[in-house]
């Protein structure tokens, strides 16, 4: 599934290989004039990057790293992996034979596995809407793009304490406990009238979401005049990761720590029931199986939000056009929810649509989701609060790594997930902000297109595939610290919208 990659794109692989950096704005805008205008081609570009000071500079600092190291660095600047060590020797053999810069970047892209040129992808349409979203001023050469693996769940802890130590506007409380008695926590953001309601991870095996929601948090708690406005109409609650046992228990199969054999799923809770079958009120649970539903409950009866949005993964759908969807979404479907709160969903997804309008990576698609009760989508609908269910990409991949040992360094396509995450949060909180929201045709809803056909991991992969134990196979021509603050309080240029003209994605 190689991709042909946009002039845009091209060009940040340009900045990302080269230079080791994501493209400065002013630079950015004129390869791209250059580019369209037809007055030099990528080659040209490439060129004169591999003339400038810039890289003179920076191949000699890679020159003078030991054990073949440059290649290391290489490879995390297009690929945000680690070279494996048939990689490493290939490469500096081919150095070492006179391939030229230019020549052996091109045969590392141009070689590139499957996953690592949807890695590459990934990695430039992050890159891309970085430059294509802070001015010149805001521009950090340094600025990590790439979010290295996902909170542990101390970490989750720590960073929600740290929100609510270092912003006034945020408040964190402790609504309950999950089975394990790790502790379940609400983290409201506003004070306008819009009451808005994030839910993520029911199932601990879909951390996305949580990390989007994290980064959303923080943007939206700092002093941007652009987050001052919409706290002003909206008040966010948040409630991350409410199956963390689910999550620990996925940690621990992905380190070799847990038998998948003996170890309870990790999309269930710790009694073994899928917290997202649990929502339909005619049912009688005992409350002390789910106490993770029954803290979302208590804090969506005490805020009475007007919008809940459920965040979880899914597996790996290709549409139509021979592309992977990334998010695919879906409104309550159940008879017995008004239509009212229907149409409140199908706005939402309307936002969110709008929201990924300027984010060039990914395919947003309807889930075709059924209609019982159990599910949030249909049960908290039927109690009477919208709930729209966000699917995204990256679950069959991170299951694998945890039941099968697949070797995978996924961080450059679910840090693009994340992004995505945080877009489609965006879309709603500026519609509702904007006092949008209402005039959405819910109709629109269902013009968005249906989710494709299931697609196998293998299949898309074919033998690529590493799996734990049975060594490295050799891939001859294949070719960070962190996305810790997706949103900041700087302000960007070239956007038509007075929220992204302070919205800076790093």
């Amino acid at each position: 599934m190689m991709t042909t990659l946009s002039i845009e794109k091209n060009l940040q692989t340009l900045y990302l290989g080269v230079l080791g950096r994501a493209a400065d704005p002013d630079g950015f805008n004129y390869w791209l004039e250059q580019v369209e205008s037809g007055s030099v081609d990528m080659d040209g570009v490439s060129a004169f990057m591999l003339q400038s000071e810039e890289f003179q500079a920076r191949r000699i600092e890679l020159s003078e790293l030991e054990d073949n190291e440059w290649i290391n660095e290489v490879y995390q600047s297009l690929f945000a992996r680690e070279a494996e060590t048939e990689g490493i020797e290939y490469w500096s053999e081919q150095a070492s034979a006179g391939l030229s810069p230019q020549a052996l970047l091109q045969a590392l892209i141009g070689g590139a596995s499957p996953t690592d040129a949807e890695a590459l992808e990934a990695y430039a349409s992050i890159a891309n809407f970085y430059s294509s979203s802070v001015d010149a001023d805001s521009y950090d050469a340094e600025r990590p793009l790439v979010q290295d693996g996902f909170r542990s769940n101390e970490q989750l802890y720590q960073d929600l304490e740290a929100l609510d130590a270092s912003y006034d506007t945020l408040s964190l409380e402790q609504v309950g406990e999950s089975l394990e008695g790790r502790p379940l926590y609400s983290a409201t953001v506003g004070e306008g009238v819009r009451q808005l309601m994030i839910v993520t991870q029911q199932h601990g095996d879909e951390p996305t979401g949580t990390e989007a929601a994290m980064h959303f948090l923080e943007w939206l708690s700092g002093d941007s005049e652009a987050a001052q406005a919409l706290r002003e109409q909206v008040t966010l609650t948040v409630m991350p990761r409410v199956n963390p046992d689910g999550f620990e228990r996925w940690e621990g199969l992905v380190a070799g720590e847990l038998d998948p054999e003996t170890t309870i799923d990790p999309r269930r809770n710790s009694e073994d029931i899928d917290l997202n079958r649990t929502w339909d009120s005619s049912e009688v649970i005992d409350a002390s199986l789910i106490p993770e539903t029954t803290a979302v409950r208590q804090v969506v009866e005490a805020i009475q939000p007007e919008l809940i949005l459920d965040y979880h993964n899914q597996n790996n759908y290709i549409n139509e056009s021979g592309k992977l969807d990334t998010m695919s979404i879906l409104w309550p479907t159940n008879d017995d929810v008004d239509p009212t709160i229907t149409a409140t969903a199908q706005q939402a997804a309307v936002a969110i649509s709008q929201g990924l309008d300027d984010f060039d990576y990914g395919y947003l698609s309807l889930f075709p989701g059924g209609d019982t009760p159990q599910i949030a989508r249909n049960g908290i609908a039927i109690d009477g609060v919208p709930t729209l269910l966000i699917e995204q990409r990256g679950l069959e991949e991170l299951s694998l790594k945890a039941l099968e040992g697949l070797e995978l360094d996924f961080d450059a396509v679910s840090s693009a997930i994340v992004l995505e995450g945080v877009l489609s949060m965006l879309g709603v909180v500026e519609a509702m902000g904007k006092n949008s929201f209402d005039s959405i045709d819910p109709a629109l809803a269902t013009l968005i297109p249906e989710r494709g056909e299931r697609i196998e991991f293998d299949e898309i992969y074919a033998e690529e595939i590493e799996w734990a134990g049975e060594g490295e196979e050799s891939h001859q021509g294949e070719i960070g610290a962190g996305l810790d603050t997706l949103m900041e309080s700087t302000p960007i240029i070239g956007t038509s919208e007075p929220l992204h003209q302070e919205l800076l994605v790093a």
